[in-house]
This record gives structure tokens, C-alpha cells and sequence, in this order.
């Protein structure tokens, strides 16, 4: 049987990474420069499925860095939340990795209807988002032709962390989070290979379960959001996800001996995930964590998929989606199910693009 490409692409995050940052550089660099003249009173980052998920994991620093009110919202909510404020002096940035879906184009014409500023950050420099926006930033992931993304997910989520990096006004931190974004690819390169290795010695029982719930705080509150979402539209698995300390106030209660329990830990999460994994255990789910491999949590859980301790929290949240996506992978191939075109996938593109437009490198 030949390898589902899902994998290749995985394998592929650190290059995508590094490619994206290089190729992105002068389109930021732009931005920076439209921003400074036009001086937005606040920004608004939209984009649906793992393009909003992306957002999510680079939202606390675009909070931390951005000198303007920031919101992350869904794309279809752009002209129908009236709480989200648009106007002539709104940057609006929609991100897309095809460029091509109804919801991003709908977005895109409530925000110009608005007056706003619109910037693409699409993989596609040709695509309906790209060549209707006021300025373009293209990702450098390359093609992707599995219908689940995966590259094109940390490509985005770098690319928008890099954003944020170069509007924030604080010289020092910029030139600090500079460097380590920077140092990135290194870090997803080893965490990768430990996490592929850490997958082949765990029992199948840990990645056949039929249900999951995925747990994080901070920007893996998004890595959480695109592991719940990426493993139900590529292995069928019904999941859930839900910020950690939040997880106690109702959702934990779906747990049961046929659920997998997958937090996403950190030093600073850690108490609170051991509360976490104790409340599990009794409830009788099976407990995967992908967490920091500074983090001791010997007896806890059934098994622990480790990443780099990263020297930055900001950044952190990427080095958690290479074992998120291996995770789905390995899912789906227990399963036997063929992860790079799931049996809906024609069906749901059809219904999510406008008429006569195509999905890029899918067939």
C-alpha cells in the first residue's frame, strides 16, 4: 500500500516553516509598512476551519505585540457579529490557504462594504482572496493535496506569529521573538523525530479509540481546537476540546472508558492538568499527553508524546502540531481509513466553494 501523503506533509513542517518565514518576509515587511502609514484604530484576523484554528495558536501574541485592539474571530461571523468593529480605520487580515471558500469570500465583502483595509495571507497568490484584497501575503509551505492540512497549518500560524512579531512597537521583544521564531524549524525538526518515535511504541489500544477530547490553555487552546477538528474530519473519531481549567465546569463529564484524553501541557498548565488527568483516570478515559519534555508525569497518564521546551511561551503552541497531526494520522490508518481523501471530502468542497471555483492541488 502506498504511504498516504498526510504523512510526507507532516514530515515536511519544519522545512514549511522555515520556507514560509523566508517567503513571507517581504510581504510582512509591506504590512509593516501600510500599517505604520495607516495607522488602524483595530485589527481584525478572520479565517474558517484550520485557517481560524492557525489564528487561535498565534492569538496571544498577536494580543501581546500588536498595538491595536486585536480580535480572532470565524470568518462567517465578519458583517454578522455586530460587536466586531469595522470601518474605514479596520485592518482586516483573512487567511485562507486556498483563498477560494465561500465563507473567507463573504468575509471579504463585509469588511470592504465597511471600508476596511483587507490583507490576504493565502497559500495561492492567484486565488479569488488574493487578487480582490488591497495586499497579499503568500505562505511558502509549497503544495498540499491531502484534503486534512497539515503544513499549511503550521505555515499559517508561523507566518501570522512572524506578523505579529514585526508591528510590535517594543524594539527589544521584537528582536528577541525575532530570533527564536527563527530558531523554530530546529526545534519542530527534533520534536518531530521524538514524536514519531514515541508513536511507534505506543499499544494500538491509545490511537483506536472512536472518541477523543482534546484539552490546552493559552495558544494551545487552538492547537486543542485544530487536534479536535482535524481528527474527526480525517479519522472519523467524534472529539470535543475545551480550554483546561474550563474542561471541569461540564465538558470533562462526556468522559468514559471509550474516550481519549489528549491534553496539551506545559510547565505553566501543569498543576492544573494534573488535576486533569487524576479526574480522568477515575472516570476511566485512557489519558495521551503531549507535553514539554521537562515535564515529569510518571504514574499520571498512559503515555507521553514529548516536545522541546520551548524558550518562549508565545511561540510554543507550534511545537505541539506536529504530534497532534501524527496523532489524527495514525488514527486514521488504525482505522483503515485513507486519510488524504475522506469519503465526505468531495461533498464538503463542493458546498463550501462559489460556483465554478476550484480547490488548489486537490483532485
Amino acid at each position: 500500500m502506498t504511504e498516504p501523503r498526510m504523512l510526507g506533509y507532516i514530515r515536511e513542517m519544519p522545512e514549511a516553516v522555515a520556507a514560509t518565514l523566508r517567503a513571507s518576509a517581504p510581504g510582512v515587511e509591506q504590512l509593516r509598512v501600510l500599517a505604520t502609514e495607516r495607522r488602524p484604530s483595530n485589527v481584525v484576523f478572520a479565517g474558517l476551519g484550520s485557517s481560524y484554528t492557525a489564528a487561535q495558536i498565534a492569538s496571544p501574541l498577536l494580543r501581546q505585540c500588536l498595538p491595536w485592539p486585536t480580535t480572532i474571530t470565524v470568518a462567517t461571523e465578519v458583517g454578522i457579529d455586530r460587536g466586531i468593529a469595522l470601518g474605514p480605520d479596520t485592518l482586516v487580515i483573512l487567511i485562507s490557504r486556498s483563498g477560494e471558500r465561500g465563507g473567507i469570500a463573504d468575509a471579504l465583502k463585509a469588511a470592504r462594504r465597511a471600508g476596511a483595509l483587507c490583507v490576504a495571507v493565502t497559500a495561492v497568490e492567484s486565488s479569488m482572496l488574493a487578487t480582490e484584497c488591497d495586499q497579499v501575503v503568500v505562505t511558502g509551505e509549497g503544495p498540499e493535496s491531502a484534503y486534512p492540512k497539515t503544513k499549511s497549518v503550521i505555515a499559517s500560524a508561523a507566518l501570522l506569529m512572524a506578523l505579529g512579531i514585526a508591528l510590535d512597537h517594543d524594539d527589544a521583544r521584537q528582536t528577541r521573538l525575532a530570533q527564536l521564531i527563527g530558531d523554530m524549524p530546529r526545534l519542530l525538526g527534533e520534536g518531530l523525530a521524538d514524536a514519531e518515535a514515541s508513536f511507534d511504541r505506543l499499544p494500538d489500544s491509545l490511537t483506536l479509540h472512536r472518541s477523543a477530547f482534546f484539552t490546552g490553555t493559552a495558544g494551545n487552546q487552538g492547537v486543542a481546537q485544530e487536534g479536535a477538528l482535524k481528527i474527526q474530519e480525517a479519522a472519523a473519531v467524534t472529539a470535543e476540546w475545551d480550554e483546561t481549567g474550563s474542561a471541569f465546569y461540564g465538558t470533562i463529564n462526556i468522559l468514559s472508558p471509550g474516550w481519549l484524553l489528549v491534553p496539551l501541557i506545559t510547565q505553566d498548565d501543569l498543576e492544573l492538568n494534573r488535576n486533569l488527568l487524576r479526574v480522568a483516570g477515575r472516570f476511566g478515559a485512557h489519558r495521551l499527553c503531549i507535553a514539554e519534555s521537562t515535564v515529569s508525569l510518571k504514574g499520571e497518564c498512559e503515555a507521553v508524546i514529548p516536545v522541546p521546551a520551548s524558550p518562549e511561551p508565545l511561540l510554543a503552541p507550534l511545537l505541539y502540531l506536529p504530534p497532534v497531526h501524527l496523532l489524527t494520522y495514525r488514527c486514521a490508518v488504525g482505522r483503515g481509513l485513507n486519510p488524504d481523501s475522506p469519503v465526505f471530502a468531495q461533498m464538503m468542497l463542493k458546498e463550501m466553494l462559489p460556483p465554478g471555483r476550484e480547490e488548489p492541488d486537490w483532485a
